[in-house]
């Protein structure tokens, strides 16, 4: 391989990490877990048969006020952990169910818009694990009904907003608070010569 093309391989290989950093940095508004309600944490230590609340929050960015309503799902990647029932803001109403499509209408029949907040409290979501310390994530995925995971905007006629969903890592590291999505996160550091030795 000359050096030319060992040249372009690196271009295009820094371009993928210039787009995942700036994708990082600015996003319009995500659904998220954390095990706190100050979206701090986006891990947690579960053990065999201890239960864990997980806090369901719209994180705005740049995106929009959020009024009354999501729509999302929840993945496990372990069979053995199980949602216990979840526990909405206010007096919120569900339907669907987690793991196949649910919408949430935060203290429904009000007229409720978060204002300027850029962190809002959806609910609690408690999750069991039947199984040992393994590593395994819960991530917040499409609606499958509308393809897609979404707030209400906080406007007239209140309409749908596609959002990103972030990942909760149990038993194992995950993004920064302020990239929940990123999931578990590779560690190893790079060096010039690293990544020359990628190309030869």
């Amino acid at each position: 391989m000359g050096r030319g093309e060992i040249m372009k391989r690196f271009v295009a290989f820094m371009g993928v990490v210039l787009a995942s950093a700036s994708g990082a940095a600015a996003y319009d508004g995500m659904l998220s877990l954390f095990s706190d309600q100050s979206a701090v944490n986006c891990s947690a230590r579960i053990h065999h048969c201890q239960t864990v609340p997980l806090y369901l929050m719209y994180i705005r960015g740049d995106g929009p006020e959020i009024a009354s309503a999501v729509a999302f799902r929840l993945l496990k990647s372990s069979p053995d952990a199980m949602y216990l029932e979840p526990q909405w803001a206010g007096e919120g109403l569900s339907i669907g169910a987690l793991e196949s499509g649910i919408d949430v209408c935060i203290r429904a029949g009000e007229s409720w818009c978060s204002g300027d907040a850029n962190v809002s409290y959806i609910g609690t979501i408690p999750v069991v694990n039947f199984g040992g310390s393994e590593t395994f994530t819960v991530v917040v995925a499409d609606q499958p009904s509308y393809g897609g995971i979404f707030v209400v905007r906080c406007e007239p006629g209140y309409p749908m907003h596609r959002v990103t969903g972030g990942t909760f890592v149990f038993n194992g590291g995950c993004g920064s608070p302020e990239d929940p999505s990123a999931g578990l996160l590779a560690v190893e550091e790079w060096s010039w010569g690293a990544i020359k030795n990628l190309y030869r």
